[in-house]
């Protein structure tokens, strides 16, 4: 392949399932992008190829509404011979699955500030009532600069509500919520959910959740704890596991209220440790402390479940949807995160299904074959008891149907007559000939070729360029004319984001854009704390530790205690968070 619309194909950056990751550049402005290819013709059902294609398009349009420094933009979409084409932004660097898999991991400070901005992407998505739902390391690119990106926003909730409708789920199942599993409604906890998955394996080099089965590994992402991080890596502080487990958690409402929260309880739980260090994958192998844990299980899952796509059985996915999401935890919790209380079991006999850890470890076979008879039997127990319930409950009064009026159809349709019209009325001096009821074919107006398209952006004056071309361009408020057809454009004003939209034309007559400013966050510690800060000049209202959302830029920052003054300058960049600490000297 060479071209793709206009274009031009420059090398293939990747496969996965579903179609082929390509580089290519836009002729028109020189602009390097990624073009995502998905095949439609892989679904063999007529209505199943357009139920994804309407949502492959609806959805990729809400996904272009997300204009954030940590998401990868999405620029256009199109189908052409069975294949929907995503144009997006190039990110030119690695995904963060190959740093995890590398023997030399991430400093610990790297480690941090790509969780930073992965939960500031995913919480500003959930602000504008977009869940990823497929979040895993193989969907975070990392920029040569060190910036992380989210990619496939939408994409991944297009192929989980089609698959939810057939049963089957698409996605990677080490990294999903229990909420997803048991096909439940999620909300932005589910994310969170699943960058705790992330975050605990970048700290261990292990998956919180592993199986060789895939009925095993849904069971314990649905019933049971992962093992302590500090049991896999001795260097963490024990604070760890109660922010941990409490991302973790199999109740949504009992996880962190944002992404972000989550990350910032997780470094202050680190920075206890100065000396902590992340741990490649495989490295907990070579602690003795977890000899007994069954690591060699956790590896074989992430080869044979990875990028897979699960079909749930019946029974599988009953109980599942039945499990309880408030067992009581393996290992203790520390008090610095407190859970809430123990809920009662409202599915006891879900529960007397034991544990994998307490049944016999001589063999996995053997293991997983007990525990997949077991839950069996209590599926079939429970549909069982459903029957019998069903069975007890009186029939419903029978009635006789209202009777319903039909017509016949003749059996000989009429011949299809031409009624003339009426005789026009006699004229007169002062009457004009009367007009006719059906104007003649080449009298009927043509379809139109262009429209007009209002726009309106919340500040005004933003610079507004359409389909990439800078001849097709106005500043807003304005009315312009294009085409028939779906076109793109892109809204800029100094001090605020891009603001990128798809529209089609005659259906969308214009467009209220609301441009949101460019922000970054810093976040300010001192020892001792309680310092007044001076931000260029003024001085603020509270004192250290303190949080500032600044525009982009350098900025001065002045403590002050007492007579004594010490400053620095910082320089803060669009989306992103900088952490000072500072010991007053």
């Amino acid at each position: 392949m060479e071209q793709v619309g206009r274009y031009l194909i420059l090398g293939e950056l990747g496969r996965g399932a579903m179609g082929v990751v390509y580089k290519a550049q836009d002729p028109a402005i020189g602009r390097i992008i990624a073009i995502k290819s998905i095949r439609l013709n892989d679904l063999t059902e007529e209505s199943e190829r357009e139920r994804l294609r309407e949502r492959l398009f609806r959805e990729a349009q809400s996904a272009g509404i997300l204009s954030h420094p940590g998401i990868v933009t999405i620029y256009d979409i199109f189908e052409e011979n069975g294949l929907a084409y995503i144009f997006m932004e190039f990110v030119n660097g690695p995904p963060f699955d190959k740093m995890l898999g590398a023997e030399q991991t991430a400093d610990k400070d790297t480690l941090l500030s790509i969780l930073r901005q992965i939960a500031s992407a995913l919480d500003y998505a959930h602000r504008k009532g977009i869940i990823h739902r497929d979040i895993k390391p193989a969907n975070i690119m990392i920029h040569e600069d060190g910036s992380a990106k989210v990619t496939d926003f939408g994409i991944a909730k297009i192929a989980s509500q089609n698959m939810t409708q057939t049963g089957t789920i698409m996605g990677t199942p080490t990294y999903m919520s229990p909420e997803q599993v048991q096909g439940i409604p999620v909300t932005g906890q589910a994310d969170q959910f699943s960058l705790a998955v992330i975050t605990y394996e970048a700290l261990t080099g292990e998956k919180p959740f592993a199986a060789e089965y895939l009925p095993t590994l849904l069971y314990k992402i649905v019933r049971e704890e992962p093992i302590a991080p500090t049991l896999l890596n001795p260097t963490l502080d024990p604070r760890v596991d109660g922010v941990v487990r409490r991302a973790l958690a199999k109740n949504p409402t009992d996880r962190f209220p944002t992404c972000a929260e989550f990350v910032e309880a997780l470094a202050e739980a680190l920075n206890a440790a100065p000396g902590w260090t992340p741990f490649p994958r495989g490295a907990s192998h070579y602690i003795s402390t977890v000899g007994s844990q069954d690591k060699g299980t956790q590896h074989t899952i992430a080869e044979t479940v990875a990028e897979t796509v699960v079909d749930l059985p019946p029974a599988m996915a009953t109980l599942a949807n039945q499990a309880s999401v408030n067992r009581a935890p393996v290992s203790p919790t520390p008090a610095a995160v407190p859970l809430p209380p123990k809920q009662e079991d409202p599915f006891p006999w879900v529960a007397t299904v034991p544990p994998v850890s307490s049944l016999p470890s001589t063999s996995h076979v053997i293991r997983n074959v007990i525990l997949l008879a077991v839950v069996a039997l209590a599926g079939v127990g429970g549909y069982l008891a459903y029957l019998r319930q069903q069975q007890q409950q009186p029939a419903p009064p029978t009635t006789d149907p209202a009777p319903v009026a039909t017509v016949q159809p003749p059996s000989n349709p009429p011949t299809t007559q031409t009624i003339p019209p009426p005789p026009p009325p006699a004229q007169t001096a002062s009457t004009k000939p009367a007009t006719p009821a059906d104007p003649p074919p080449d009298a009927i107006p043509a379809t139109p070729t262009t429209g007009d398209f209002q726009l309106t952006t919340t500040p005004a004056g933003a610079t507004v360029e359409f389909d990439g071309s800078s001849d097709i361009k106005c500043r807003t408020p304005c009315t312009i004319a294009l085409s028939t057809g779906r076109h793109t454009f892109v809204a800029i004003a100094p001090g605020y984001r891009e603001a990128r939209r798809i529209l089609e034309i005659p259906h969308d007559t214009g467009f209220i854009v609301n441009l949101e400013r460019m922000v970054g966050t810093l976040h300010l510690v001192t020892t001792p704390p309680g310092l007044t800060v001076l931000l260029d000049g003024q001085e603020q209202p509270t004192k250290t530790p303190s949080v500032f959302q600044l525009v982009p830029g350098s900025h001065h920052i002045e403590l002050v205690k007492g007579t004594d003054r010490q400053g620095f300058q910082v320089e803060i960049h669009d989306g992103s968070t900088v952490t000072r600490t500072v010991e007053w000297q």
